[in-house]
């Protein structure tokens, strides 16, 4: 199975290179996209950068040359839903932009505010991701890291998790009628510690999320979706 996987950071792809052995480095419009093999599946992945700007232009382009047939993004996020801890997984239900207004969403194209992920993939990578938690990722163009810019999310949105790129991918794979999930460990709690919160977990998440997706990744059922 051809599986696409986009991380906003190479901290946040690290620890999957090294697990795995690239085949080829694709160099194409200012980016490199590595592509893989791993327990019979074939991985195509790129570091967008960060901001949904990069991220929904990568995955575009993933999309296009490379033909996945789903699409992963992976990496870490400031935690929302109440009880959350660094280091907890998130794996997204739903997904929406908080800078954008909810009706401007629902009456201009593609009409729709939440982007909703495919069911069987949620199923399966729920029932084979160890400790996941279930929930709505919502991401904008800002690093949120205070109390009042956190608690206003969660009125408008009730999302579990914020980052600044997993909408605009949901958004893309929805134009393009393609699976998609993102899976976020959490870093911080999107609060005002969220910085340097953030800064301590950073490493230590990411390579947790890389590691839980290839550990997912290697299982038959996935392969045969």
């Amino acid at each position: 199975m051809k599986i696409g996987v986009v991380t906003a950071m190479p901290i946040e792809l690290a620890y999957i290179l090294e697990q795995v052995t690239v085949k080829e480095e694709i160099k194409m419009n200012r980016n490199t996209f590595y592509v893989a093999e791993y327990e019979g599946n074939e991985l195509v992945m790129v570091t967008s950068g960060v901001s949904k700007t990069n991220a929904v232009t990568y995955t575009q382009m993933l999309i296009d040359h490379f033909k996945p047939a789903c699409v992963f993004n992976l990496g870490i996020a400031g935690g929302l839903k109440q009880g959350l801890k660094p280091a907890d997984i998130v794996v997204g239900e739903f997904y929406s932009h908080h800078d954008v207004k909810i009706n401007q969403m629902e009456e201009l194209f593609p009409y729709i505010s939440k982007f909703e992920t495919n069911e069987l993939l949620l199923d399966f990578v729920s029932e084979n991701m160890e400790e996941v938690i279930k929930g709505g990722i919502v991401s904008g163009e800002r690093f949120v890291e205070s109390n009042e810019q956190r608690d206003q999310i969660i009125r408008d949105f009730g999302a579990s998790a914020v980052d600044m790129e997993s909408s605009a991918i949901a958004h893309c794979c929805y134009i393009n009628q393609l699976p998609f999930m993102a899976i976020r460990g959490i870093s911080d709690l999107a609060d005002d510690s969220a910085k340097d919160t953030y800064d301590f977990n950073e490493k230590f998440v990411s390579d947790k999320v890389g590691k839980s997706f290839l550990k997912m990744i290697a299982l038959k059922q996935l392969k045969s979706e």
